[in-house]
């Protein structure tokens, strides 16, 4: 019941009923993980999405010539890894957490079986991973294109870092 309540509060399961989310309940573990823990790298295998149920989660990426950028901090409610899920590829950024944080995790092999046997709940999360992860991408390409702006129109410019 605590990992349904906990889905319950996650953006991407808020459309589901009680009873989709008790499907998608039995390939969710939890995990408690130090703080200052890898979850993952970058280029690593993608194999799992995560929810953060408590404490907090860094995410990072290698930024050439200049090294390792944090990107943004993630708390309860937030999600990510859900590319894992859609197909399993490598790993984008790194993730570590910033403190003890209570995890829920799906693994792509366990939601592909899952689907086999429940499309019907598997469904409406797919909908709404691709509905966010759309939104992801609109929000990626919109902050592209400011730097391209900004880029552009402060070129020649010595204060700029290239």
């Amino acid at each position: 019941m605590a990992k349904i309540k906990a889905l319950k509060d996650t953006e991407l399961f808020k459309d589901l009923t009680d009873k989709e989310l008790a499907v998608i309940s039995q390939i969710v573990t939890e995990k408690t993980m130090p703080g200052n823990t890898p979850l993952f790298v970058e280029n690593m295998l993608g194999e799992s999405l995560f929810i953060i149920k408590s404490g907090s989660v860094q995410v990072s990426k290698v930024i050439p010539g200049i090294g390792e950028q944090n990107l943004l901090t993630l708390g309860p409610g937030d999600f990510f890894g859900e590319m894992a899920l859609l197909n399993g590829g490598a790993r984008m950024v790194s993730a570590k957490t910033v403190e003890e944080t209570e995890l829920l995790v799906i693994t792509r092999d366990d939601f592909k079986e899952l689907l086999e046997k429940e499309a019907a709940s598997c469904l409406k999360f797919l909908q709404e991973i691709i509905r966010v992860f759309t939104n992801r991408i609109r929000n990626s390409n919109q902050l592209i294109s400011e730097f391209i702006a900004w880029k552009s129109k402060n070129k020649g410019s010595s204060d700029i870092i290239t």
